[in-house]
């Protein structure tokens, strides 16, 4: 039934590579700006700050920038 079926997985992996570093990027920057704050509210920042870089991530993927990876 799927033996013809196949799935190009060179225009996904660029675009996940690039969220990645992305996500890792602002997280570093975030603990370098802010390692003085008490354990347990750097934790509790430290989610938001990912879900930043998710969004810093997604509006260049929606102003075409997906397509150079295609």
């Amino acid at each position: 039934m799927f033996d013809g079926v196949e799935f190009d997985w060179l225009p996904i992996i660029g675009p996940l590579l690039v969220l990645i570093a992305t996500m890792f990027g602002v997280a570093l920057i975030f603990k370098l700006l802010f390692s003085w704050l008490p354990k347990r509210l750097f934790n509790f920042l430290l989610g938001p700050v990912c879900l930043l870089g998710l969004y810093i991530w997604a509006i260049p993927m929606n102003l075409g920038f997906h397509e150079f990876f295609k």
